[in-house]
This record gives C-alpha cells, structure tokens and sequence, in this order.
C-alpha cells in the first residue's frame, strides 16, 4: 500500500467519476490510511471489489491525420477514481509476482507490458532472427498479425480461464473475476447529459490492472505449439510471426501453416484478426531478390497466409 501511495503523490493525471485528483486523495490518505488498509484486507478476503469502483468515465482521444467524423480517429480512454488503482496496484503486483515467482509464468514471446522489457528489445529479436537467418544464406518472412479492438473485446470468460491455466491463487482469482464483472462506462452525450452503459467483455482502457490481465488472457495464443523454423514474438496485441527457409516460397508455406494456427487460436479466444491491417515483410540478402507476385497482390496475400 505504501508504494501504491508513493505514485499517488507523483501522478498528474485527470480524475475519475469521483472528481478526486491524485494528488489530493495522497493528502487526505495521510489521515485515511488506516481505514483503506482495512477496506483493502476486506477486499482481499472476501473477493468483492467495491461496485461504485468498477464505474468509468469514458474520454476521447483525438488521433491525428484521420477524419474527425470517423470512430477510428478516436482512441478510448476510462478514467477510474484514484482510490480504486489504489486496490488495482495491489491485485497487479501480487499477480504479477505469482507470475515470476510461482507460474506458470508468461510466454518470453510476450515483450508488452513486462518489466525489464520494451519495443526495442521486441525489435532487437527481430533483428536477431533476421540477420542470422541471411547470414546463413536462409530468407526470413515476417507476419504481422493485429486483433481488431483487442482490449475492448477480449472476453471476460477467456481471462478467468487463463487465470486458472497460471494457477493464480484462489482469493486472487475471486477477486479478479469480481473486478472484470459488471463495470459501467459513463459519457457525457450532445446534449449534456451523461449516460450509461454496461460492459460485459474487455480490460478497462486507463486501468492499472488492463495490460497485465490482457498478457494473462493472451498468453494461449502464444504457447501453441509451431512446425521448426517459425518463431512468434508479441508486444501487447500486436503479434509477429517469423518463418525462416532457404526460399522464398518454402518461407511462405511455413508463414501459411503457422498463421492458420494462430488465426484460429485467436478466434477461439473470442478475438479476430484484422485482415487490413496484416502485412509480410520478407529479409533476404544481397544476391535474392524480391519474388515475383501475381495477380491481386490482397488477394495473394490473403491466400498465401490462410488468412479469411
């Protein structure tokens, strides 16, 4: 509780549904630490986590070079009251410390949302992989995979299911299970008024806990088992698959059987593949160029990697 507090003190972050600034709430604590430390032990004993809680405001963030009047120019964000990433840190930490110390830990496939891991180092096994496979006179075909709204659809049914595949404790999981269970997201309409709706699938955009369940929930996908000379590496949602032949053509036959396994475990979790947004990238060296592809170039694309 007292490291939750420390980054408290040092958020500037807009509040949630209560209004309560970070900053401010680390004032008052200093007097309320004793009672939240009790409601927290309740928390953690019974398995409830508090209703007005798991109540939302949504916000939208404007991304630039795209239409105003279009949803994907968005970008959804929940704002949660302060008092309940309180709680939020403490479920994370004791999940993820579960994770390292106990397990089955997270797949190394998965650079997202970890400690000691980053982009760079999900780019740096790119490279790796890339620069031996020409070195050794092979090609390397990269897939990019990306899941369409992934944390906003990810079924709650298939996070609970991982936790119980990690064997994380079982006060752990009843608390879990409470937090992602009947959430609410506030708006504020055109006219003014603010409006409500229930959300039955998804982790809260904004929340502390969100990316560490997304990892739990995804990690299926990563453990499923590969033919020999494809690899697979993750940040978050977005996931690489790699196949590494002595050509071209036999690289692609390898990328088509793993993205079929992987296009079909995604969609068992719930999710789905975004197929305008999949692209190959293929690393050759010097003396190889590019193939040659016929036809539609979509339509090749989408035949080559099984992708429907």
């Amino acid at each position: 509780m007292d490291m939750a507090l420390d980054r408290l003190r040092a958020r500037r972050t807009a509040p949630g549904p209560d209004g309560v600034p970070g900053r401010v709430l680390s004032i008052a604590l200093e007097q309320l630490r004793g009672r939240l430390r009790v409601l927290f032990d309740k928390c953690l004993s019974t398995g409830q986590f508090p209703k007005p809680w798991k109540m939302g405001r949504l916000c939208l963030l404007r991304k630039e070079g795209r239409p105003s009047d279009s949803p994907s120019a968005y970008r959804p964000i929940v704002l949660l009251d302060e008092t309940a990433k309180m709680l939020e840190k403490i479920l994370a930490a004791r999940l993820v410390q579960h994770l390292e110390e106990s397990g089955p830990d997270l797949s190394d496939a998965q650079f997202g949302f970890r400690a000691g891991r980053s982009t760079l180092d999900a780019v740096n096994a790119l490279r790796s992989l890339s620069s031996e496979a020409v070195a050794s006179g092979n090609v390397l075909l990269a897939i990019s995979l990306d899941v369409a709204n992934a944390f906003n659809s990810i079924p709650v049914e298939t996070i609970v299911e991982a936790l119980k595949f990690h064997e994380v404790p079982h006060y752990l999981q009843r608390l879990l299970e409470a937090y992602l269970q009947e959430r609410d997201v506030l708006w504020e309409g055109g006219d003014g008024r603010l409006y409500r709706r229930r959300v039955g699938c998804g982790v809260p955009q904004g929340s502390v806990l969100g990316p560490t369940l997304w990892n739990v929930g995804f990690d299926w996908l990563l453990r499923a088992p590969l033919p020999p000379g494809l690899r697979v590496i993750c940040y978050a949602d977005d996931t690489l698959l790699t196949a590494r032949a002595r050509s071209f053509e036999e690289a692609a036959r390898l990328a088509e059987a793993g993205t079929s396994i992987r296009v079909d475990r995604i969609e068992m979790l719930g999710l789905r593949v975004s197929i305008s947004k999949t692209e190959a990238l293929l690393f050759h060296g010097p003396r190889r160029g590019p193939p040659e592809v016929r036809g539609s170039p979509s339509r090749e694309r989408r035949w080559r990697f099984g992708l429907r």
